[in-house]
Formats: structure tokens, sequence, C-alpha cells
């Protein structure tokens, strides 16, 4: 009986490898331990097919990936053996379809080192940049395929930027393929252990031949600096005390910036409960610091606005970002002031939302400036239209003061006009002031938060250093923001077309609007005033289409004739009033509208509105001859330089 039960496990034995053997086209070491105990082989080589020849992702890409993960395992088995898979000592994945790479191919993987610090970082922003989910994997030698595998590699060897990394390669490979890139780890983990403790698997033949007769792979594969976890641990360990050291100086320069900061910056958590107040915020709001911490935000939030605040703990909890949303809070005395809000969500180390960081921007003055500016332009624009009623009914009076009369009418509206044009400048220098010093003193902070974070292992340490970071984050998105809605660079650069683009794809994030961009294939650069007009001219049609319509979707039309550019902004709202439309197309009312028809008439375009209770069209036809409106764009820029 015992001969028919040792007949039979030889059997079992030689049957196994003879399937290992038609998977691979060679037999590996790896599969022919435990000769007694065939069952045990049996179940590795289920484990192996499940998650490693069978697993759905490419073979070329997995076995890249083993050869890569092998190498941070202390005995070579593991990657000598897939080496010689991935050149064509047997199949790469079990696979007889997939092509085998050459030598170099392999040196060059092997001499990739473990990604960290800024050069993870480039990796994580590619990979949370692209888009996502990936239709296909990535191909060899590729810089996609570096940065999954560099995302990977964190998660395979759980450092302390394994979270997050894990974070990324979701977003870029979608919940289903991931699972199996973690299936395919934990095989490649459980063979790196096997070969642990198995130290009697020895090369196979082929191997020692291939690394007899090619030194530079043999001291890739023998000589690797990242052969042993034990190093890269040790590396990070070696790396803390001074870590700490930079860490705890960062966040003391980011103290005194956040305590020195003119905006109010608060954080509070899901619940609404204060957590964190600075100087700005004691200094806008009146409440100290012990006043404010641990009471709830509607604090300072007056009593018709509390509906907001449920809105935006609703938002945050589901990880958006709420930008530049205009509202009004309350001071301790009862004052209510105009502010502008970013806030984000924080999140822990796994990525859960735990809170929100809050900056509030006092544009109380911004806000009367601005009043202040448009009834001085309403003052000049009644003026000159008075000028000009005088005029028409004064036709039959003496020609010279006629003659004066128009002068005069002419020169207030070269007076508006070089107004609108002072403003379109001072806005652009304020972007790019804001841009060019704040914007990059901002960055290196960020960038020098960057490197610190790598290393820190204390959970408070490195938890006060991301929190550090994101509020870095905020205020550099905070000031490029404002600096592209002041002036947006891609005007300049690309054109209207890329600028409207832009322009309306921050709009539908910042609202629920829906915006359909239609502009013509064939549409070419214009005079650098027609595209400052169409741009400003869709800017306020969207304001106002967002603020009064209460309409879905809005629809930009832009097309391009032989001498004219046509522009059509349509929306489905409410419509405008017939007693307030009759006021905007007698230029009675509507400082907005009055904007648009002083950059229409100056270019010397055309403007009609049309409105219902379907929706309101505006159309626009300028003329792009560049003789035009060149010799006008000159003589502005000289008198404002004068």
């Amino acid at each position: 009986m015992a001969f028919n039960n040792d007949q039979s496990t030889g059997t079992a034995a030689r049957e196994l490898q003879l399937r290992v053997n038609e998977r691979f086209g060679v037999l590996p070491n790896f599969f022919q331990l435990s000769p007694e105990t065939p069952e045990i082989t049996e179940k590795l080589w289920g484990f192996a097919r499940a998650a490693y020849l069978d697993n759905p992702l490419p073979s070329v890409f997995k076995e890249r990936l083993f050869v890569r993960l092998s190498r941070f395992c202390a005995v070579r088995y593991c990657i000598a053996r897939h080496t010689g898979f991935l050149i064509g000592l047997g199949r790469p994945a079990g696979d007889e379809a997939a092509r085998a790479e050459t030598i170099e191919d392999v040196v060059k993987l092997l001499r990739r080192p473990l990604s960290r610090g800024p050069e993870l970082e480039s990796y994580l922003s590619l990979c949370s940049e692209c888009p996502a989910p990936l239709g296909e994997m990535p191909t060899a030698d590729t810089q996609i395929e570096d940065g999954l595998f560099s995302l990977a590699s964190h998660v395979f060897l759980q450092t302390a930027d394994a979270p997050k990394c894990l974070n990324v390669l979701e977003r870029l490979l979608g919940t289903v393929r991931l699972q199996y890139l973690l299936l395919f780890l934990a095989f490649v983990r459980a063979a790196h252990y096997w070969t642990r403790v198995h130290p009697e698997i020895q090369f196979e033949d082929d191997i020692n031949q291939l690394l007899a007769t090619n030194e530079a792979l043999a001291s890739c594969i023998l000589d690797d600096p990242e052969s042993s976890t034990d190093k890269v641990t040790q590396s990070i360990l070696d790396e803390i005390p001074a870590l700490r050291l930079k860490a705890d100086k960062a966040v003391g320069l980011l103290a005194s910036i956040v305590d020195s900061s003119d905006d109010a910056i608060v954080s509070k958590t899901l619940d609404g409960i204060i957590t964190s107040w600075n100087h700005s915020a004691e200094r806008m709001f009146g409440y100290l610091e012990s006043e404010a911490i641990g009471q709830h935000i509607n604090l300072i939030i007056p009593d018709d606005r509390r509906g907001e605040e449920a809105t935006i703990l609703a938002d945050l909890r589901k990880g958006k970002r709420i930008e530049h949303f205009e509202t009004i809070r309350v001071r301790k005395d009862g004052t209510r002031l105009d502010i502008s809000l970013t806030i984000s969500p924080l999140r822990d180390h796994a990525g859960n939302v735990i809170g929100a960081s809050k900056v509030a921007r006092d544009i109380t003055d911004r806000k009367r400036a601005e009043k202040a500016l448009r009834d001085t332009e309403n003052e000049l624009r009644t003026l000159a239209e008075s000028l000009e009623s005088q005029v028409q009914l004064r036709t039959q009076e003496l020609e010279t003061r006629n003659t004066q009369i128009t002068q005069q009418a002419e020169q207030l509206r070269e007076l508006s006009n070089r107004l609108q044009y002072t403003q379109d400048e001072e806005r652009r220098r304020i972007a790019r002031d804001l841009h060019d010093s704040a914007g990059q003193v901002v960055t290196a902070l960020g960038m020098h938060l960057s490197s610190i974070t790598q290393g820190a292992a204390e959970p408070e340490v490195r938890k006060t250093v991301e929190e550090s970071r994101e509020m870095v984050r905020q205020l550099a998105t905070e000031i490029r923001t404002v600096s592209y809605l002041l002036h947006p660079p891609l005007l300049d650069e690309n054109g209207l077309p890329d600028a409207l683009r832009w322009y309306t794809e921050g709009l539908v994030q910042r609202s629920d609007l829906k915006i359909v961009l239609d502009i013509s294939t064939d549409f070419k650069r214009l005079p650098d005033a027609v595209e400052m007009a169409l741009f400003r001219i869709v800017q306020e049609c969207l304001t106002n289409i967002h603020r009064h319509s209460r309409a879905k979707t809005a629809t930009i039309r832009l097309a391009r004739g032989v001498s004219t550019a046509v522009l059509e902004v349509r929306d489905d709202g409410v419509g405008i009033a017939k007693d307030t439309l009759a006021a905007i197309l007698t230029q009675r009312s509507g400082v907005g509208m009055a904007g648009m028809r002083e950059r229409v008439r100056h270019l010397r375009g055309d403007l009609d509105i049309q409105s219902d209770s379907t929706g309101t069209t505006i159309s626009i036809s300028l003329p792009v001859v560049t003789g035009s409106v060149g010799d006008k764009e000159i003589a502005y820029k000289a008198n404002a330089a004068v």
C-alpha cells in the first residue's frame, strides 16, 4: 500500500512538472521542491496561475514589474529567473506570444533606482494629471510605465509614501485593474518569501550560462545595491534626525507665514468646529484665538447665510474644493464684511477627508472701489449720452456750436474708452506681479516642504508637514487663479479660443452651469483689442447668466468671417424683463451691458439682444481688419504712457 502511495505521489509530481514546463517553456527549480508533498507544490502552482500567469494584466508588463520588484529581495533567484524569462529563456509570464526583450533593455530596467523625494513627487504628479482610467496599460520603457512601477514599488515595500501612491494608482488604473495589480504584488511577495525560506533553490543551468557570458547583466543582478529592503529601511532611518530638524524649521516658517498673512486662515472639522485661527482671523473677525477655537463656524456666519455652511460641509465631505466664493460674514461687533472664501478639504494619510482649511480675504474695500468705479463710469457715460442728446436736439443751431459739442462728446467717449483700456492694462500688470513675485515664493516653499515630507516617519510630524503643504498648495492655487482671472496669459500667448476654453472650464468647476463652447475650426488670431473685447464680453455675459438668469446651460458660438468676428452667447434662463431690456437697449440701465456697448462701439461693431421667457441671446459682430482698430489701439497706449 505504501508503494502505491509513493508511486501515486511520483506520478502527480511528474504531471505537475510537465504542466509547468509546458507553460513556461522551461522547468524552474522553484516548482521542483518537496517531492514528498506534491499537493503543496500544486497549491503554489495554482497561486502562480491565478495571481501571475492568468492575471489579465499584459504579459510583458507583469514580467518587467516582476523583475523590478525582485531587486528588493536579498535572495537573487527570483530576479535571475525572471530576467531569463524576460530575455527569452522561457516565456514572459508564461505567454508564448509575448516578445522577448534585449539584454540592454533589461540592464536599463535594473539600473533604475527606487524613486524618492522630488523624483517620486514628479511621478505622482504625472500619474495624477494624465487621463484616467488608462485605456491601455503603458508600453515598455515609457515615462508613464516608469511612474507606475515607482508607485507600485512603494506600495509593495509599504514605505511611508505607500498610502498616497495607492490612491493615485486607483485613480490611474480603476478599481478592477488595481485589485489585479495588488493580487500580482501579493504573489511576488510570496515568491520572495518562498525563496528565502528554501535556500536549496539554485540557479538553473541556462541562468548560470547567461550570467557567465554577460558581465553587465550579472553585475546588475548579483551586485544590486537595492537587493535588501533592510538597506532601504536603514537609509530612511538614518535620514530621520535631519529630516525632523528640517520639518521643525519648515513648520515654524509656515506658522510664521500663516500668522503674518493678511488673509484669515482657519481650519475646522467636518462638523464645523473651529480647530485653528490665525492672527489675521483675529483682526478680521474680532474674536481672539481662545474665543474661536472649539466654537462652531456659525460664530461668524450671519443668520441669513447659515444655509451656505450646510452646502459647504456637504461638498467638503465629497472631497470638493470651493474657490473664490464671495459671501458675507459678521464680526464680533456685528459689522458685516464682504469676503472671498477658498475652502479645501484636509485629508489624513489614507486620503480620507477629516476637515477643511479655509482662507478668507476681506474684499470690502474692493467692493467699494468697484462701486465707485462703476459710479464714475456711469457718470461719464451719462454725461456723454446727455451731450449726444443735446447734439441731436440742436442740429439746426450754428454749425460752430454743433462742432464744439460733437468734439466734447467724442472726447468723453475717448476718455471712457481710454479708461477701459487703462483698466485692462492695470489688470494685466497686477496679474503679472502676483504670478512673478508672490507665486514664485509660494512655489519655492511648496518644493521645500515636499522634500522634507518624504522621510518623516512620526505620524504627528508627517501630519503637520502634510497640512502645511496643503495650505501652501491652496495659497499657490489662489494666487494663480486670481492672477489668471485678472488677465489670462493664454489670451496673449495662444489667442482667444484657448483663453475661452480655460475660462469656461474654470466657471463650470465653480458653478452648476453647463457651458457649450462652439468655435469654428478655422478661427485665427485677431487684433489684440478685438480679442480682449470679445473675451471680456463673454466674461460679462457668463457672469450675468450665472448670477441672474437661473439658466442650466449657456452656449457660446464664435465664428470668423472674411472681415468680421461673430460672437453669440445664448442661455436657457428666465430671460430679461421687458422694462429692464428696454432700459438696456436705450442705454438707460445695466452697468455690465454698458461696458459691452462701449467696447463694441469703440471697435465699430454691432450688438443685438433678444430675450423672452425661454432665454436670452446676445449677438456681437466686430470688424477684424487690422487697420480698423490698430491706430486707435496705438493712440490709447501712447496716451496711457503719457
